[in-house]
């Protein structure tokens, strides 16, 4: 079976698909087989592979019932990395699963059952809000990564996760487990220094001790559509990316 993660945080703009991206294409080079599901209606991970396509068949597709998982898998071009993208029409799958689940089922979990044994690996790009589909991305997972910029939202985010996480595990998946916080856009002044150091010092939940440093390649390599090991792999963000992945590896004892 595969090892399934869900990438997520309570806020925005902290790098979750920029790490869900890089993290599925390393592993993807390095030989494992890999899903990238993206769970988020902006579809930033779908576009950072210029795959949005509102006429082919999406993950809200899948989680309706509509078609099986592998029907709407899609190549990324890269390392035999593959997708179930999705689209701006998955902003209606709120409506759809309170309507339909009452807090019973989990639907995600139940449409992806057929392809688990097909990836070593499933990475799951969750949205900031959407309280439902992001229960259900936990309920299917074993694992969860917390990126988080250090600053002064950083603790109360992790609050707020702890509150969700530990309910997740109490109610619906008892094997759920934090992988780790990732500091992202990390930086060398006096502030971040103050804040990360404040994370790290956490007792919440357990931190990488690898962070993501800011990084300009990052950002040039999401306009030019290609992951970093790709795009850069001399770069301070690809350095950080393959040193998080061997981390993760590691964590699960798979080093």
């Amino acid at each position: 079976m595969s090892i399934k993660i869900a990438i997520t945080y309570e806020k925005g703009g902290v790098a979750k698909t920029t790490t869900a991206v890089n993290v599925s294409a390393i592993l993807a080079e390095q030989g494992y087989r890999v899903l990238l599901i993206d769970l988020d209606p902006q579809s930033y991970a779908t576009s950072y592979y210029a795959l949005y396509d509102d006429s082919v068949s999406s993950i809200n597709d899948v989680v309706q019932g509509r078609i099986p998982a592998k029907e709407a898998v899609r190549e990324c071009g890269f390392f035999g990395l593959q997708m179930i993208p999705s689209n701006f029409a998955f902003k209606e799958i709120e409506t759809f699963l309170m309507a339909k689940t009452r807090g019973q089922d989990f639907f995600l979990q139940n449409a992806l059952t057929d392809i688990e044994e097909d990836y070593d690996f499933i990475l799951m790009d969750c949205p900031p809000s959407g309280e439902r589909i992001k229960t259900n991305a936990l309920a299917f997972a074993d694992y969860v990564i917390l990126p988080a910029i250090p600053d002064d939202y950083a603790i109360q985010g992790l609050l707020c996760m702890s509150t969700e996480i530990v309910d997740i595990v109490k109610y619906v998946n008892p094997t759920l487990a934090v992988l780790g916080v990732l500091i992202t856009i990390d930086e060398r002044t006096a502030n971040k220094i103050a804040y990360k150091t404040a994370l790290q010092s956490q007792d919440i939940f357990p931190c990488f001790t690898t962070s993501i440093r800011k990084n300009t390649k990052l950002s040039e390599a999401i306009n030019a559509h290609q992951p970093i090991n790709v795009y850069e792999p001399k770069s301070n963000g690809c350095q950080d990316y393959k040193a998080l992945t061997e981390e993760i590896l590691t964590k699960l004892r798979l080093r």
